[in-house]
């Protein structure tokens, strides 16, 4: 065990999370199910992104899009920049 200093605004707010636990839950239970959500909410997160990235990938129509639209862009950048972009 260790001692971790936090502003007494978020200890308060970690005990309302505790006392919501019910009787037992100390502030470790609560920063553990803190993280596990964390983890599972990113876990999905990348999921996702990844679902949508190999659908983007899979639309030949939709790449070659993106792909003129970013040359478009470094073209208005390095007109901008009098220089290279990349």
């Amino acid at each position: 065990m260790t001692t971790i200093k936090v502003p007494k605004a978020l200890r308060d707010k970690l005990n309302v999370l505790a006392d919501e636990g019910g009787r037992g839950t100390t502030l470790a239970d609560v920063l553990q199910q803190l993280l596990e959500e964390h983890h599972s909410i990113r876990t999905r997160q990348l999921i996702a992104f990844d679902t949508l990235l190999q659908r983007a990938q899979a639309d030949q129509e939709a790449t070659a899009k993106a792909e003129r639209a970013v040359q478009r862009a470094l073209t208005f950048l390095q007109r901008r920049s009098g220089g290279s972009a990349t």
